[in-house]
């Protein structure tokens, strides 16, 4: 795992140069969360943003880079989102994250220039204590709700009686389905 203290901020991958700004960063997160997208599309529009047209020639190389950068160089964070809504989103966040920033750090994200990895770092700093916090965290949990939502209505589906069996006594709302409650 790289260490931003000791070893710094890299500027390549592989020997292919990156373009590290995290303005780069968010414009790849957007490309790859874009629902008018195919996947080759979102795929070409991020390698091309993050190596311009430095783009390596082995695909897997490059796309490992890409993952490499996206998690801020920490292998254990490295994928390529899925399709599923994120968590945080900086076109719909952009003016909670700028006011975070400018708050918590005295950073006006318009004018700065940081690297992706620093950027990633002061933004997992953030925590809950800021209206970032709280939308991202109300985000995240809205969407275990929904998806707990969703488990519990396919276990009543399958709790529910077949047409034509007999369902005596059954609990309340079975009773009240039936009309005798």
């Amino acid at each position: 795992m790289l260490n931003i203290i000791l070893d710094g901020f890299p500027d390549e991958y592989e020997g292919y140069l990156i373009r590290t700004d995290f303005r780069v960063g968010m414009q790849i997160s957007e490309a790859l969360n874009d629902v008018d997208l195919a996947k080759p599309e979102k795929m070409m529009t991020a390698l091309r943003l993050l190596y311009g047209n430095g783009i390596p020639p082995d695909s897997d190389v490059a796309e490992s880079g890409l993952r490499w950068f996206m998690a801020g160089g920490n292998p254990d964070e490295e994928h390529i989102p899925d399709g599923k809504p994120p968590t945080f989103d900086f076109e719909q966040d952009n003016r909670l994250l700028y006011s975070a920033f400018r708050a918590r750090y005295g950073i006006d994200l318009t004018r700065e220039g940081l690297h992706w990895f620093a950027f990633l770092a002061m933004l997992g700093d953030l925590g809950g204590l800021l209206a970032l916090g709280y939308y991202r965290h109300t985000r995240h949990r809205s969407r275990q709700a929904r998806r707990g939502t969703a488990e519990r209505l396919r276990q009543n589906a399958r709790a529910l009686p077949d047409q034509g069996e007999d369902v005596r006594g059954g609990s309340r709302t079975h009773r009240r389905i039936r009309g005798t409650a």
